[in-house]
């Protein structure tokens, strides 16, 4: 059963961020009946099962409630938590851990479990509304993984296709709200309906964000996918108004600090730099113990210095193969940044299309400039274990992350990469698995440039 840690870590460290706030003590019901099958030597007697939920606390497990099966195999407990949320139920014998589960707990809530060891790969049967919208909301999303991934291995999924996918699976979510009013599940399936679909429909997002209750524990990633979507659908000044106006109703402080890197990033797209830095000074000053007060610093660095028409900060540095880089060398291309990880599996899986992108750029009007975050010479070098050979000139850094040109340019994520015009001014930046975009930017420059080549 020793399979079964992995998951009991993933789900303690998932406890509560569905719910996601700070909510007063709830008390639930939990009874049931567990059993052992008869062709596995049933004895009539299913005493000593041992049935515990979980939280965890500051990094500790802590234990809600147990309760043990009598002879028939019932039990029941009342468990009181600190918030509603998931939580793992772990059922044992003897010592040895039968199964784990997830248990969603809100107060009030009285929840039936039952189930037949072993399970084999069965949950046990959990009954309550709470915990049927949590299984609808789980069941769906792992439909919609199996299809997306059935459309991968069938070839290059047509975006048609992908997106047929994704608008079913977020009309099913949005109908699990139907079907479980005002249940945990229903909450976060419909946030993370509008969530899926922000991209592929914002007309639709446009239409449904704003039934998104103020309670929903992912208010604030509905507000930024709302944000996003009107931009798009009626411009900045528009969006803008979305992020105000929820920052003036949302009740809690981390919200607020939320909304408020939102309307940064607003300010910053709409043109907006110096209210965009005006707004970051004003989240670090009154959230200063917020995650987001870090957020903000490497905010303000970006607008004061890494903008789109600024001078791209210098560099000299040693390539791998010995050579020096220095981009002051390098005006009169375009020149593309790539800060990376050599050992993230998001820029692995992304190596092929980077490889097939980067080749195909012409050296005397393109260059590529890879800078590794990993300070371990030996893990760089894997990279090109074999035949592998990828375009571009890469750079080693000995103090990786920690390198002069790693912070020039406020890298904190990988994949990030910058586009440089062949004056040495910032065009673009893009950070994660952006290569689509990146990749459509660098095909409308090569189109301007075959204009103005033929227009001569």
């Amino acid at each position: 059963m020793n399979r079964l840690v992995p998951l009991l870590a993933l789900l303690l460290a998932h406890t509560m961020m569905a719910c996601g706030q700070s909510e007063p003590p709830v008390t639930s019901y939990v009874e049931g009946t567990l059993r052992v099958r008869g062709d596995v030597g049933d004895t009539g007697d299913y005493r000593g099962f041992l049935i515990s939920v979980l939280n965890q606390v500051d990094g500790d497990v802590d234990t809600l409630a147990t309760a043990v099966t009598d002879s028939t195999g019932f039990f029941s407990m009342t468990v009181h938590a600190p918030d509603s949320g998931i939580f793992p139920l772990l059922v044992e014998r003897s010592g040895e851990q039968m199964s784990l589960d997830q248990l969603v707990l809100v107060d009030g809530d009285s929840v039936s479990v039952s189930g037949t060891y072993p399970l084999g790969n069965r949950p046990l049967i959990i009954r309550s509304p709470e915990n049927a919208s949590w299984s609808a909301y789980r069941n769906t999303k792992a439909v919609h993984t199996d299809r997306l991934s059935a459309l991968a291995a069938a070839g290059n999924p047509a975006p048609t296709d992908v997106r047929a996918q994704v608008e079913q699976t977020a009309s099913i979510l949005w109908g699990i709200g139907d079907t479980y009013p005002q249940t945990m599940g229903a909450r976060v399936a419909r946030a993370e309906s509008i969530l899926m679909v922000e991209g592929w429909n914002d007309s639709l997002v446009v239409a449904r964000y704003p039934q998104i209750g103020l309670e929903n524990p992912s208010i604030a990633e509905v507000v930024r996918a709302a944000r996003r979507a009107v931009a798009r659908e009626k411009g900045q000044e528009a969006a803008l108004a979305v992020v105000s106006g929820y920052l003036e109703r949302v009740p809690r402080d981390e919200q607020k600090a939320g909304l408020l890197s939102e309307l940064v990033v607003a300010y910053s797209d709409s043109g907006n730099v110096e209210k965009a830095i005006e707004t970051a000074s004003l989240l670090r000053s009154t959230y200063p113990e917020s995650s987001w007060a870090d957020w903000a610093s490497r905010a303000t660095y970006d607008l004061e210095n890494l903008q789109p028409g600024m001078l791209a900060p210098g560099f000299d540095v040693t390539s791998r193969e010995g050579e020096r880089v220095v981009l002051d060398d390098l005006n009169g291309v375009f020149v593309i940044l790539e800060f990376f990880d050599p050992l993230d599996t998001a820029y692995r899986q992304d190596m092929p299309m980077r490889d097939g992108l980067f080749s195909a750029l012409q050296d005397n009007v393109f260059r590529v400039v890879s800078f590794s975050l990993e300070a371990d010479e030996d893990v760089n070098e894997a990279l090109f274990d074999g035949d592998a050979d990828h375009p571009g000139t890469f750079v080693w850094l000995p103090s990786g992350a920690d390198s002069p040109v790693v912070t020039a340019y406020n890298v904190h994520a990988t994949p990030t990469r910058f586009l440089i015009d062949p004056d040495g001014r910032i065009v673009s930046k893009y950070v994660g698995r952006t290569l689509v975009e990146l990749q459509d930017d660098l095909i409308s420059i090569v189109t301007r440039l075959n204009e103005l080549a033929g227009g001569e």
